[in-house]
């Protein structure tokens, strides 16, 4: 803050003391006939030193042609002149206590006084605004730099799965050529065997575990692209319906609930999502004839739900049927299920009644889910 202390005088010009901006009075002749107190405290200079003298002379900078050009204009019936921080910051020299100077707005604006034409120089103090802006600039740098590394850890990551998931690809294709060969040479096996011998049950407890092996790989061609690519608007009507199709050909009873043009911000394949939740039903629900999707929200949350009429799921499973291997079949179902959603923070969840059917709920976070009218 200036101080405000009457110290003029002109009496007619004391009000100027009271004004949180540096005011400075000059003539044609750029003689000082007023300095009020805020220039004095920034200045360290007394308007008793100063008044009357040429400003020219305390500061010879402003004796440039860049500022006496403009300044006469004022007394010649211009306009009023502007000089700004940008170009000229510190018009008349104010040192701070960290040793830097005062960042100045200056303006020079006409004023015609008892038949004389004076300018008055009105200097705004800019500083706390100046290091906010430089101190939110260098926030956005910090921020620039942090998203710049960020990028790069990205584009490694995305290198490395890409190299990961070429090795996956070569070992898989590799695996399966010695997985055929071996149930070729099983095939050869079985016809040598008698039938019905304990041998050939033995041959028959292999096959089917080569055929659960190459399930496997299959699963790993599946979901070796999960997390690879970034997420997208899914359109879930569609996809249900497909997946629906796709799984259960007519054989289900489908009551698709949602509206058209619902959409959920996740992985490209939770489609694979929805694949799994409908195999599910079809294999773990043993009686199932009707499979309902629809949308609900809880406060912010969305959740969307995929129920059947089978047998449900035990109390003391629900919990457990998204570890991996819980599952009289491949035991990655569900689990690579929660995993694919887990990638844009959505969750799953059991809820159904044993005996009267399953209830899987994904919930999905606010901003998360959308209706896109086309």
């Amino acid at each position: 803050m200036c101080s405000s202390k009457p110290a003029e005088r002109q009496p007619e010009w004391e009000m100027f003391n009271f004004l949180p901006v540096g005011i400075i009075l000059i003539d044609r002749k750029y003689t000082i006939r007023f300095w009020n107190q805020c220039i004095a405290r920034w200045t360290e200079i007394t308007a008793d030193s100063i008044v009357g003298q040429d400003l020219r002379s305390r500061f010879p900078h402003l004796a440039s042609p860049v500022y006496t050009s403009r300044i006469d204009q004022i007394f010649a019936g211009g306009p009023a002149a502007v000089f700004s921080f940008q170009f000229h910051p510190h018009i008349i020299p104010a040192p701070l206590p960290n040793g830097e100077l005062l960042a100045e707005h200056t303006s020079v604006i006409p004023l015609d006084y008892k038949g004389e034409r004076l300018g008055i120089i009105v200097i705004e103090d800019l500083t706390d605004l100046v290091g906010q802006v430089r101190q939110y600039r260098a926030m956005r740098q910090l921020a620039n730099d942090e998203i710049a590394e960020r990028k790069k850890a990205q584009d490694a990551l995305f290198t490395a799965n890409k190299k990961l998931n070429l090795l996956s690809s070569i070992t898989r294709h590799d695996i399966l050529n010695q997985v055929t060969a071996i149930s070729s040479y099983l095939y050869l096996l079985e016809n040598s065997l008698t039938a019905g011998s304990e041998q050939c049950r033995y041959v028959l407890k292999i096959s089917r575990q080569m055929e659960v092996i190459t399930h496997l790989l299959e699963i790993t061609r599946e979901y070796e692209q999960m997390g690879i690519s970034a997420p997208v608007w899914c359109d879930m009507r569609p996809i249900v319906a497909d997946c629906a199709q796709e799984v259960f050909a007519g054989s289900v009873k489908l009551e698709n609930n949602l509206p058209s043009g619902f959409e959920i911000f996740a992985d490209k394949m939770i489609e694979k999502v929805v694949y799994n939740l409908f195999d599910n039903a079809k294999y773990h629900g043993m009686h199932v004839t009707r499979i309902t999707v629809g949308f609900s929200q809880a406060g912010e949350t969305g959740v969307f739900f995929v129920k059947d009429d089978g047998i449900g799921v035990p109390d003391s499973e629900k919990s457990r049927i998204f570890l991996k291997g819980v599952g009289s079949r491949s035991g990655l179902g569900l689990y690579l299920a929660q995993e694919i959603l887990s990638l844009t923070g959505l969750e799953i969840r059991e809820t159904g009644t044993p005996g009267k059917g399953a209830r899987f709920e994904i919930l999905v976070p606010p901003k998360m889910f959308r209706l896109q009218t086309h």
